[in-house]
């Protein structure tokens, strides 16, 4: 198959520059949290079951170390776009993350970003491909450096998709069709992570071993309801919500004078590349046989089954994930990880290295990825 190429002179003057873009205006509230855990379709009554907060002495709510994930826009990754490519379609590859304080209500979050690089690849599913990384750096109102991420999305010419646009694969294809035995099932496997949760056992150090593997996570089925709850939990997709810091960046294409007057004809999810998440037709212009969830929900998840399984007693200083397979409409999730390495602290706590994946229900990967946690004494 001959390839179209790929055209990066706009790409080109944005590598290394500042990018801007808007910023959230309003604090992060309790409410907000509450929005992000249950979007995120996290059991842990530590977020936000005050009963079982105050039946187990722990004095307040616990705010999930994935939040950061909501408090920028369009997930962070539009680092990694700047720049027009003529014809060009995208999405995320991976995000790299160091954490450095927990947000927490009240905060106010602003990002500094700034585009890095590029790399110009042949891929099996589209040709010449670029793989484009971009950073944003998340403070607090009080300057604190709460967490920087690295961004890669993976752009590429639709005339270039196999199949022509729609990947190859069959616009809407069918989701899987479950069995009321396998529903009740999954069910039962959903409640008896949850139930985990709700009697924490805490770590042993002594069981901290090389080759320990973690509880499976089971999350789903994935619907256009829960795809839709996921995407309005990001703060930046609430209207009303940003101010442009007036900083250059790659425009929005988007019909400005119309959303002057009716801010939904700015709303990504309704006229956007958010619409993927929701409508199959819209996903099938990525490729995407139905629609699909977005990049950083998977990340997230990622973050919360392991801070899950660390309870108050640790925190992800670092992870690194890929995107390698979309997480479709109908689709269950499993969410399982296993403890690489374990290293002893001078303080008395330890460092614990982690692999983590998602595969679906067919085995399929999902999300691949890394993290390290430090675990206090």
């Amino acid at each position: 198959m001959s390839y179209e190429t790929i055209d990066t002179a706009d790409v080109d003057r944005w590598m290394g520059k500042e990018v801007g873009g808007e910023q959230l205006r309003e604090p992060v509230s309790r409410s907000d949290v509450f929005r992000w855990v249950q979007a995120m379709r996290n059991p842990n009554p530590a977020y936000f079951d005050r009963d079982w907060v105050d039946a187990n002495s722990l004095g307040a709510f616990r705010v999930p170390q994935s939040l950061i994930l909501a408090c920028t826009i369009r997930h962070g990754a539009h680092t990694s776009m700047q720049g027009e490519i003529p014809g060009g379609r995208q999405m995320n590859g991976g995000d790299e993350w160091w954490f450095d304080a927990p947000v927490q209500p009240g905060d106010v979050v602003t990002s500094q970003r700034r585009a890095l690089d590029y790399a110009l690849k042949e891929t099996a599913f589209a040709g010449p491909t670029l793989f484009q990384r971009g950073e944003t750096i998340y403070r607090n109102q009080h300057g604190t450096q709460l967490a920087r991420q690295v961004s890669t999305s993976i752009r590429f010419l639709a005339a270039n998709l196999k199949g022509g646009g729609g990947g190859g694969k069959k616009e809407g294809a069918d989701a899987p069709v479950f069995s009321g035995e396998q529903i009740a099932a999954f069910e039962q496997e959903r409640l008896d992570y949850a139930r985990s949760l709700h009697r924490p056992v805490p770590l042993a150090r002594s069981e901290l071993q090389p080759g320990l593997c973690l509880p499976v996570r089971p999350i789903g089925p994935h619907s256009v309801q829960s795809f839709t709850c996921e995407q309005r939990a990001f703060l930046y997709t609430i209207w009303g919500n940003l101010a442009d810091d007036g900083l250059p960046r790659t425009a929005r294409k988007i019909r400005a004078d119309a959303a002057a007057l009716d801010p939904e004809f700015a709303d990504g999810l309704f006229h956007g590349a958010s619409a993927g998440h929701t409508d199959s037709s819209a996903a099938a212009q990525r490729g995407m046989p139905r629609a699909y969830g977005a990049g950083a929900t998977a990340c997230a998840w990622l973050v919360d089954y392991v801070t899950n399984w660390t309870g108050a007693a640790g925190a992800i200083t670092h992870c690194k994930v890929q995107y390698r397979n979309p997480i479709l409409v109908g689709d269950v999730t499993y969410v399982s990880g296993e403890v690489t390495a374990v290293r002893d602290l001078a303080d008395g706590g330890c460092e614990v290295d982690l692999s983590l994946k998602t595969v679906n229900q067919d085995d399929r990967p999902g999300t691949t990825g890394t993290a390290t946690v430090r675990l206090h004494d």
